[in-house]
């Protein structure tokens, strides 16, 4: 018996007449299956409670024959099980596909019970990093190694942040569709070993921040003007600013109130007057119950992405994300010397351990203070030998 591989599946020849099977040396009951009209199956088969009981596990090469392996250890381990491959065969034609489950995960539960940039977030990743050719595909038929795939191609062409937030967002739609029903095997995505991500540090550079403000200047849309200063400002999450209303500012008292927030609490935030000029200047405030609104279904900006790039590049900042100006509002405050507890207030954290990753900046001025009290203390001259420098004409 040869070893099943796509060199001896394309190499077998069909037979004259009736069907005829070429067995795998390794997995017990796997086997390719050939007719005489030229079609080419896999199929695996099993004996349970004293019959014999062959399940078709797909026509080649619509599957692969990796697939077919790891899907041949799959029913081989439900035998194991005491299941019925018979009746599985009768509940697989019926499966959901992945694409049935996105539908439904998008409409029964990202919708309901996410912010709508998480909502756009998944989406995103399910439009651009999870491949085409999974909406047809059964859920079942969707193994571990297609997924570990996934995972190495979105790392090598995106980065590990990526490729690890689509594993995490399959892992989380597979054990929904067990939960739902539309799935009777194991979550494929269950434990695929994610990338170590390294947290970034990155904040704009006072001369970076120069050439940010001078090529918002030249920014055609008045939202994007408005928002990336207020966002340096204030430090506020990227889907936080987007969805402020009117009426969540009040101008007179010069406060912003954040209801929804990442902390699960409202945050009120104080205005500086920069903010304060750049909000009365607004032309939203009489059109539009939104700060920043948006033909979109929130009706409001959703995603400043785009725009980020686009000014980004005509100031020649190179990788700095959305929320790097986050990042950068607190690196200027523990620069201008504020202590961690009030940059924890400002940035709306939930513990201190979040702001703590700022600490190491904080060291500069006490670093520099410890420099000049060392210099003074160990670094000047004896007593005697001042009064001969004294002496000397």
């Amino acid at each position: 018996m040869p070893h099943l591989t796509k060199t001896v599946v394309e190499a077998a020849a069909a037979p004259k007449a009736g069907q005829t099977f070429i067995r795998d040396d390794e997995i017990k009951g796997f086997a390719l299956r050939m007719i005489a009209a030229g079609g080419k199956s896999f199929v695996f088969e099993g004996r349970i409670k004293g019959r014999m009981r062959r399940v078709t596990i797909g026509r080649y090469p619509d599957v692969t024959v990796a697939t077919a392996r790891q899907k041949a250890l799959e029913i081989r381990a439900a035998i194991g099980r005491g299941d019925d491959p018979a009746e599985a065969r009768i509940l697989q034609k019926h499966e959901s596909t992945f694409g049935a489950l996105a539908e439904r995960y998008l409409r029964d539960y990202a919708l309901p019970y996410k912010k709508p940039r998480s909502v756009a977030d998944d989406k995103y990743y399910l439009a651009h990093y999870i491949p085409s050719g999974w909406q047809t595909r059964r859920l079942s038929d969707i193994t571990r190694t297609d997924i570990e795939q996934l995972h190495s191609r979105v790392e090598r062409d995106h980065g590990k942040y990526p490729a690890n937030h689509a594993v995490r967002l399959l892992r989380h739609m597979f054990n929904l569709a067990r939960d739902w029903k539309m799935l009777r095997n194991d979550n494929p995505a269950a434990r695929i070993k994610l990338f170590k991500e390294q947290r970034r540090e990155r904040y704009l550079t006072p001369e970076e921040l120069v050439n940010v403000n001078e090529a918002l200047k030249d920014e055609p849309d008045w939202r994007w003007r408005a928002y990336f200063p207020l966002a340096l400002m204030l430090g506020t999450r990227r889907g936080e600013l987007c969805a402020v209303r009117w009426e969540d500012i009040d101008l007179q008292q010069r406060t912003m109130r954040l209801p929804e927030t990442k902390a699960g609490r409202p945050h009120l935030l104080p205005l500086p007057r920069a903010a304060i000029a750049i909000l009365e200047s607004s032309p939203s405030r009489t059109k539009s119950g939104w700060v920043f609104p948006s033909e979109s279904s929130a009706g409001h900006i959703v995603e400043p992405a785009k725009a980020w790039q686009r000014i980004r590049k005509r100031a020649g900042v190179e990788d700095v994300r959305i929320h790097d100006l986050r990042h950068t509002l607190a690196s200027w405050l523990v620069g201008a010397g504020y202590n961690l507890s009030l940059i924890g207030r400002a940035l709306n954290h939930s513990q201190i351990a979040t702001t703590e990753r700022y600490a190491h900046l904080a060291m500069d001025p006490v670093r520099e203070a410890l420099e000049r009290n060392a210099d003074l203390m160990f670094g000047a001259k004896p007593v005697s030998e001042r009064k001969k420098d004294d002496e000397q004409p």
